[in-house]
């Protein structure tokens, strides 16, 4: 026998490093970790002398390099460090468990406790539901397969800035912190990503936080319908701590131009989701929500009469399949301990999966569950939006250069076929999606973009459901899906009508162009803005109560559910669902 050893900071935990030999590329040599390092070994009667070998990262991310080829001498020792053997680091999931979490986040590896309700994910979907829950008196296992990263959103926290140029810097970290686990089949270009850590998603995005009309709202089932617009949208605006931008002079001067510019839409205040009051005019309000601080909050609380419920969280926890017991029943969820190393079963009287568009459909896939209607992973859905950047010089009456003003603004008589968008306009985008610490910075920044005002108008469509696009499983369970993804399309008369609200807006501000960034209208990249949903839709995979057709007690609660890619931003409606199937999962007696 003879060893192939790899001396890895990089490729675990986590991670999963196999071999792959010129005998056969295709078939996985499996290795153990142990003290930091992969162990390989191999009985040199079945090579000739030689090892000619590669390898692998979790069986989909081959090493960079040439192959490798050793002596297959007995006893021989052949070993590796990261310097030697370098894998692609972008779109891996990475578990790691520092101090903090350590602290924070106790897990629970109980597998004979039945638990109420086990959530799958911990985002917008599955946090507020398991935080409702647990207030109720539930006893709520949430699994995560992402690390503890944030306590907060990261609009609370100091990001990078680049001065005098347009920059919604805001979002700017979300490129250090993504996952991309998928990969596009042949004719798709998806550009999304996943949040892999505590809060999902809702850590990086969730800003805009509108109702979707009525008009949107179409295509959903009558009972769900009633439920957002009587009490379902102001209870989740509550939850959210709805706000707007604050009353200044320069907010009431730029609606009153709109309403004059385009007196057939209605221009209201931008509602934006915050956890504290703090908004000023060049700031992002303070405590932007997030499930990270709403989950960890509920952990941390102490108090002498705790709540009846019980919320537990294990970190790192990749779910793989939902355990199916019966005909109608589901028992609880196998997953793998990315920290532990090792496979784990939970059990629970109901499930629920809120990993995501993308990784709810892959669970579901994988665990065989019934599918009366051929519609689990397919039609997912990203709705077209089209965008432009502009400037206004110091001198334009329009600009005030230490200010900002958002609108939303909606065709008073839209339908599915005539102006079926919201527009967003923002003046000074970069002090409202900004934060500016240091005051130096914020100095230097006026000084580079000569006090001009820099500004964003996009247009958010309403789009039905592609039913050709469609989510499916890559292989083994650590393998990212294939998602086939192609854009909805904009009718020409829906173009010509944004595109005449543009004109007429950019006529009534005097807009100049930014830098060298020309005036015309741009298309945002596919799962951009992470607006994707349809793969688990509600009246063809799910029921009215976000329930499994064919189920008793599995549920999906993200934005895979929606049966539409509605115009408005998805958070508030998801986060209403979520308080609807807390209602519904409520221990009684």
């Amino acid at each position: 026998m003879f060893t192939v050893v790899l001396e890895t900071r990089t490729a675990a935990p986590g991670h999963v490093v196999s071999l792959r030999t010129s005998k056969n590329w295709n078939a996985d040599i499996p290795g153990w970790f142990s003290d930091g390092q992969w162990v390989f070994t191999l009985d040199e009667r079945d090579y000739e002398g030689q090892l000619e070998f590669k390898l692998v990262l979790d069986r989909t991310t081959w090493m960079a390099g040439p192959n490798l080829i050793v002596a297959t001498a007995p006893g021989a020792t052949h070993r590796y460090t990261d310097v030697e053997v370098a894998f692609a680091a972008e779109g891996k999931v990475v578990a790691e468990s520092g101090r903090v979490q350590r602290a924070l986040v106790q897990p629970e590896y109980d597998e004979n406790h039945i638990y109420d309700v086990i959530v799958v994910g911990s985002g917008f979907g599955g946090g507020i539901l398991a935080d409702q829950l647990g207030d109720r008196g539930a006893d709520v296992l949430v699994l995560e397969l992402g690390s503890y990263l944030f306590p907060t959103h990261v609009a609370n926290l100091p990001r990078r800035l680049r001065t005098g140029v347009f920059d919604k810097h805001v979002w700017g970290l979300w490129q250090d912190f993504r996952t991309v686990n998928y990969t596009n089949g042949p004719g798709s270009d998806f550009q999304g990503a996943q949040g892999f850590n505590l809060g999902g998603r809702s850590v990086f995005w969730g800003g805009l936080i509108p109702t979707m009309s009525a008009w949107e709202l179409a295509g959903w089932p009558q009972e769900i319908r009633d439920h957002l617009l009587d009490v379902g949208y102001r209870h989740a605006q509550d939850a959210l701590n709805r706000t707007t931008p604050v009353a200044s002079a320069y907010q009431e001067d730029t609606k009153r131009l709109l309403t004059t510019t385009l007196p057939d839409h209605e221009h209201l205040d931008a509602p934006v989701a915050v956890q504290y009051q703090g908004y000023t005019s060049a700031s992002m309000p303070g405590g932007m929500f997030s499930t990270a601080d709403l989950l960890l909050e509920s952990l941390l609380v102490q108090d002498n009469t705790p709540p009846p419920g019980r919320l537990t969280v294990n970190l790192n926890h990749a779910v793989r399949e939902v355990l199916t017991d019966g005909d109608r029943q589901a028992s609880g969820v196998r997953c793998f301990d990315l920290l532990n190393w090792r496979e784990r079963r939970y059990r629970g009287r109901n499930i629920v999966l809120a990993a995501g568009t993308i990784e709810s459909a892959k669970i579901a896939l994988q665990s065989r569950l019934k599918d009366p209607n051929q519609l689990i992973g397919r039609g997912i859905t990203d709705h077209p939006i089209l965008y432009t950047h502009f400037s206004l010089p110091f001198a334009s009456p329009h600009a005030v250069p230490a200010s900002s003003a958002k609108v939303l603004s909606r065709y008073r008589h839209a339908t599915a076929n005539d102006h079926p968008y919201n527009v967003v306009l923002e003046l000074g985008a970069d002090f409202n999606q900004g934060r500016y610490a240091d005051p130096d910075n914020l100095a230097q920044h006026r000084k580079d973009k000569a006090d001009s005002v820099l500004c964003e108008l996009v247009f958010l469509l309403h789009a039905d459901l592609q039913n050709d696009n469609r989510v499916e499983l890559g292989g083994s369970p650590d393998a990212p899906v294939t998602v086939q993804v192609r854009p909805a399309s904009v009718a020409q008369e829906v173009r010509e009508q944004i595109e005449q609200v543009q004109q007429s807006v950019f006529a009534a501000f005097d807009a100049q162009r930014v830098g060298f960034e020309d005036l015309s209208l741009k298309t945002a990249s596919l799962g951009g803005v992470a607006h994707e949903v349809g793969t688990l839709r509600i009246g063809g995979v799910v029921d009215s109560d976000l329930r499994f057709l064919g189920y008793d007690n599995v549920y999906a609660c993200d934005n895979s559910v929606f049966p539409t890619s509605p115009a408005a931003n998805p958070s508030l409606t998801l986060t209403a669902l979520a308080l609807r199937l807390a209602e519904h999962l409520t221990p009684t007696g």
